[in-house]
């Protein structure tokens, strides 16, 4: 019997049982470090490197944890019997070599669930799922927490309570458009300063008032009437050269006669 060989397996399966907790811890670390970065809008992958310290700061602490004290807490008849003969497996004598045969029996009897908490690992394992759908939702509906202006409450304050330019802090509201009738709304006047040079500007309300008195009535004009006096016809130099004038004084007859007519 090789009782090393024993040891070794003892440590085996107990830093896999170790492992597959800190890899499960891990995951759900870097899901809600990644959701979170996620819903502030800066880049996820900064998940990364506190994953990364955590799971060599869980690991460097697993692997320095005493296995067989871990044995013997989870089955009690190896109590302080594992680790004598772990510390004397150099030795090799009667009383040593019947002290790894029982506890190598006693070994055969611890089966591996025992260090395994089937409910922690369930609540993991739905830990896990639950930050997937929650990235993917965050994802598909560009959830982005760091554009939300916190300031909204406050303006919101400000307006109901009348504080600001607009109101004087208890509720009453001075110099609002629509609420002063013909006050004046453009305020006091002030001397504004541009450059080196001082210029007096005054805005004057602007009326739309009609006064009855400055009506005054439109203009009369004589229109005369001129027609003209005889209306005759005038043939063209073309026309006159292919006409005898004999012909073209009977066409000036019969047209003075239509005019007259």
């Amino acid at each position: 019997m090789n009782f090393r060989k024993v040891l070794k397996e003892v440590n085996l399966i107990l830093d896999e049982v170790l492992l597959f907790d800190v890899i499960l811890n891990s995951v759900i670390i870097f899901l809600a470090v990644y959701l979170a970065l996620v819903l502030l809008n800066f880049n996820p992958w900064y998940a990364l490197f506190p994953t990364l310290g955590y799971f060599v700061y869980l690991l460097y602490i697993d692997v320095r944890q005493n296995k067989f004290v871990m044995v013997e807490k989870a089955y009690t008849p190896l109590y302080e019997r594992l680790r004598t003969a772990a510390d004397n497996v150099d030795k090799e004598n009667e009383f040593v070599q019947a002290l790894q045969e029982e506890v190598v029996e006693a070994l055969k009897k611890v089966q591996v669930s025992s260090f395994v908490r089937i409910p922690r690992i369930t609540g993991k394992m739905l830990a896990s799922v639950f930050l997937c759908f929650a990235i993917l939702l965050a994802a598909i509906y560009n959830v982005n927490l760091g554009s939300i202006d916190f300031s909204f409450a406050d303006k919101l304050k400000g307006f109901m309570y009348g504080q600001g330019e607009e109101g004087d802090g208890e509720g009453t509201f001075e110099n609002v458009a629509g609420l002063g009738g013909s006050e004046d709304i453009f305020g006091e006047e002030s001397l504004s300063v541009i450059g080196a040079q001082e210029l007096d500007i005054r805005l004057q309300q602007a009326s739309i008032e009609v006064s009855s008195s400055e009506l005054e009535d439109p203009p009369q004009s004589d229109f005369e009437e001129a027609f003209p006096d005889e209306i005759s016809a005038t043939s063209t130099g073309s026309f006159e050269e292919k006409i005898n004038v004999e012909d073209q004084k009977l066409i000036k007859e019969y047209f003075k006669e239509l005019a007259r007519a």
